[in-house]
């Protein structure tokens, strides 16, 4: 039940993997007009058409879906379907080719549920959306939005996606309110690459059709129930209401793990994705939750110790909930949950610039709260927490016109025209109860709460938002896997098999196949575009040789050196993210020696990856299967290798 924005720039190549299943389907498959619709798409490259008109970005992106739809119902083992169901995905396809042709936009269809489709910024696949426009929409009218994310279905797949049934979506109708369902990448909790999918599925609706932006809810039911609060409290100020159904809040309760027992890096991992331990950040939010009184699959605590993190923070409005007594998990199996929460939302407009906000976060990647944002921390590995009260004036009680109170937080900047506070040149900050005089600049107000460490060189760059790890978020922007070919051919033959491995478990993961390319085919434009996944060690990998002696952890055959400890073993393997030292911009993940990963499930694979580990493959935590790690942790602000966030088994 549970585990883990826009278009780019890149060349319309369909990948090597899908000719050789294109090979596979002319041969076995009945779904005649593959090579037709594989053929239109690439030409396109040769055709000059603005890839950010959205004609074009509209039409191709759900060409190539239904060109990946039809190849799995014919070639996939997809035998619940028929040989129509394939013919029907490339006429689809070919229709989109034609509006492209025509230059018309591809758009939903008021009053049905309408796939489309965008490409995704990571691995270039195409992921499918769902979108319900009420009958009466009107591209005139600022229209409501609400963002539904599905439950757990372990068959969900872009042939069988987890959807809605029309009488819910005639609810969204009723309300006039448009409804998108986000793929979210299958089954991964609306996390890591699932949330991305979320947030470039509202972003590419916003493009295309009237949004309300002050009208824009989230909602969701068992694993979407959890997807809704994680995505709420890593995001406050994006969603003017939240209506989470039967979601977990707590994952160390639902799967009974005891904390105690965890190494400090997995108690991190653990909670900065777990909405309970980022319940401060419920403060300017609103939540309406609905639980089964009987959920014996997620029990209703999961949601009542959200109103008592609530009520202990002296928030009692945030979060209501409707317990449905002697009711079982299924609860939205009915209509009436989704009637309750869809009426629900339109008594709430998003408010940008309340006075009283606070957050909690474990990285920098989630620091914006509001109209204020954490820049930097003064220790890496520990939550950063602030609570900010601000007024256009001097108030009396405090001195001050904004009041701040924080820990383990070094930089704070706030935006001015988007908060309440007056446009001045320069305010009366209270920080941690001690005042000061601040000036504005341009725009923004800088606060430097406390001493920011300095990076003793120019590389590597601070950790900043977008470049802090841990090692999951490698995969949540442009990244291509690059397999090593400088080694002996046993070493060349042993890391095609494991790339081959990531690839296909990717693909089962997250619904698109990754870019592959050999260390010599790397270009500059990769280096500059994607990060760089790097199998291999120095010796066996050139473009990690190029690299190795700009990274803080020495690497060689199954030997790692991390400080002044060495860990020597043939069941032992590396996993390492750090700035790429070709450009610093862009992270390499690396994975050297054994196979990450063994027992654990597709959807969780990268969930306990800290910034870097050691791991064994003849033992494994009791906690999710992972490896057992002989020594693992995060580097430091500056990327340095800290002894307070190291830890060894």
């Amino acid at each position: 039940m549970s585990g883990r924005h826009a278009m780019l720039h890149r060349p319309l190549v369909v990948p090597l993997l899908y000719a050789l299943i294109l090979l596979f389907c002319a041969s076995f498959s009945p779904a005649a007009g593959i090579g037709d619709l594989m053929e239109g798409l690439a030409g396109l490259e040769q055709a000059g058409y603005d890839r950010d008109d959205p004609a074009f970005a509209t039409n191709y992106a759900y060409a190539c879906l239904q060109l990946r739809k039809a190849m799995l119902l014919s070639g996939g083992g997809q035998s619940l379907y028929s040989s129509e169901t394939a013919v029907s995905c490339v006429e689809n396809g070919l229709r989109a080719l034609e509006r492209i042709r025509n230059r018309e936009v591809m758009q939903a269809e008021p009053g049905t549920l309408t796939e489309l489709a965008y490409i995704a910024q990571n691995d270039a696949s195409a992921q499918p959306m769902h979108l319900y426009l009420p009958p009466g929409y009107d591209p005139g009218d600022k229209t409501p939005l609400i963002v539904f994310l599905h439950g757990w279905v372990p068959t969900t797949s872009i042939i069988d996606p987890w959807l809605l049934p029309d009488s819910v979506l005639a609810k969204a109708g009723d309300v006039g309110c448009m409804l998108l369902i986000p793929y979210g990448r299958r089954n991964t909790d609306f996390q890591g690459v699932g949330e991305v999918d979320v947030l470039a599925s509202i972003e590419q609706v916003q493009r295309l059709y009237n949004v309300d932006p002050d009208r824009i809810y989230l909602s969701g039911v068992s694993m979407g129930g959890m997807g809704a609060w994680t995505i709420a409290l890593r995001h406050p100020g994006l969603f003017a209401a939240v209506t989470p159904i039967c979601g977990q809040t707590d994952m160390y309760r639902w799967w009974r793990w005891n904390k105690d027992d965890m190494p400090p890096f997995k108690q991190w991992l653990v909670e900065w994705d777990n909405p309970w331990h980022l319940a401060l950040s419920m403060r300017g939010q609103r939540f309406f939750v609905q639980h089964g009184e009987n959920d014996m699959l997620i029990p209703v605590e999961q949601s009542r110790i959200m109103v008592e993190a609530a009520e202990k923070q002296l928030d009692h409005g945030s979060v209501e909930l409707l317990e449905y007594k002697g009711a079982s998990h299924y609860i939205y199996f009915q209509d009436e949950p989704f009637e309750t929460a869809f009426k629900w939302h339109l008594q709430h407009t998003l408010d940008r610039k309340p006075n009283l906000v606070a957050h909690r976060t474990y990285s920098l990647e989630y620091g914006t709260v509001f109209w204020a944002t954490i820049e930097q921390f003064v220790e890496w590995g520990k939550p950063a927490t602030m609570r900010l009260w601000g007024e256009p004036e001097v108030q009396k009680q405090t001195l001050s016109e904004l009041d701040i109170n924080c820990e383990n937080v070094a930089r704070i900047s706030i935006d001015i025209p988007n908060s309440p506070l007056a446009d001045k040149p320069e305010y009366v900050v209270g920080i941690n109860d001690q005042r000061r005089t601040v000036r504005r600049q341009g725009d923004r107000l800088v606060i430097e709460v406390a001493p920011v460490p300095r990076p003793s060189a120019s590389f590597p760059p601070p950790k900043r938002k977008g470049l802090c790890g841990p090692c999951e978020e490698v995969f949540d922007t442009s990244f291509l896997v690059v397999q090593g070919t400088a080694g002996r051919p046993e070493d060349d033959a042993e890391l095609e098999e494991k790339v081959a491995r990531f690839a296909a478990e990717w693909d089962a993961f997250a619904d698109g196949l990754p870019r592959v390319k050999l260390d010599t085919e790397v270009t500059e434009q990769d280096i500059a575009q994607s990060n760089l996944v790097l199998f291999g060690r120095p010796q066996t990998n050139l473009i990690l040789g190029q690299i190795y002696f700009r990274l803080p952890i020495r690497i060689g055959d199954h030997r790692y050196q991390i400080g002044h400890r060495g860990f020597e073993g043939e069941n032992l393997g590396l996993v390492m993210c750090y700035p790429n030292p070709l450009n610093p911009e862009r992270y390499v993940l690396i994975f050297s020696g054994e196979y990450w990963g063994e027992r654990l499930d597709v959807n969780h694979k990268y969930d306990m990856l800290p910034d870097f580990i050691v791991f064994t493959t003849g033992a494994f935590a009791r906690e999710g299967d992972t490896n057992e790690h002989l020594c693992a942790g995060f580097f430091d602000i500056n990327w340095v290798i800290d002894e307070k966030t190291t830890w060894v088994r």
